[in-house]
């Protein structure tokens, strides 16, 4: 590993996978701590646009830079290159599909939490544990929780497209309120994260310290062109 490390430039690795060490690591301590945590589904695709930003800074747009453009105008292109980006994130996560986003707990542990949040909202509600579905017949909304078995991560979504910005906000309160609430899970979860995310910053720190003229380097050829 450490002959190829030396292959790689620190600026640039630092540049890939800090973004990503930060999101793993409040994932997993999240998982590790036996806290929920519920989110919606524009604001996961927003930390997972964050994350991987670095990778992308150094994939797609170092191979499609505006050369030409940086000659003009220097270093205030990656201003035009951080404004796209972010427009272009904005607009996948105001366009996404609405839905909860559950970490730290399994769909079989969401499900009482959600029935009894979606029974606040419409006192007909009613659920099927076996289907993961809730139905919200007043509101003429029905739910299902969408996960992959033993993973402590699901989504929360609807059948219907009807559901409006004040019914998920209304939900996403409601569940959070449940779900803090409930009883921790008694395994220790997130553990492989943060130990994954830990070894990566562990990694970063010491190749980046041990290479400080090339980081310094490699952050004025990255930024000046």
């Amino acid at each position: 590993m450490l002959p190829l490390l030396k292959t790689i430039e620190p600026f640039a690795l630092l540049l890939a996978l800090l973004p990503l060490v930060g999101y793993l690591l409040v994932l997993g301590f999240v998982r590790f701590s036996g806290r929920a945590l519920v989110t919606t589904g524009a604001r996961d695709l927003a930390a997972l646009g964050i994350a991987v930003v670095g990778l992308i800074a150094i994939g797609p747009a170092e191979l499609f830079f505006p050369a030409t453009a940086a000659t003009v105008f220097g270093s205030i292109v990656w201003l035009a290159l951080i404004a796209f980006y972010g427009l272009t994130l904005a607009l996948v996560c105001l366009t996404a599909t609405p839905k909860l986003v559950v970490y730290g707990r399994t769909a079989q542990e969401t499900f009482p939490g959600l029935l009894n949040a979606a029974k606040r909202m419409d006192a007909q509600a009613t659920g099927d544990l076996e289907t993961m579905q809730i139905q919200l017949p007043t509101l003429n909304v029905q739910l299902r929780i969408d996960t992959i078995g033993g993973v402590d991560h699901c989504r929360v979504l609807s059948f219907q497209p009807n559901g409006s910005m004040k019914f998920w906000n209304t939900l996403l309160g409601n569940l959070r309120g449940e779900l803090s609430e409930s009883p921790r899970p008694a395994t220790r979860r997130g553990v492989g994260m943060l130990v994954s995310a830990l070894l990566m910053g562990t990694i970063l720190c010491w190749y980046s310290l041990g290479n400080q003229d090339r980081l310094a380097d490699g952050f004025r050829q990255w930024f000046w062109r």
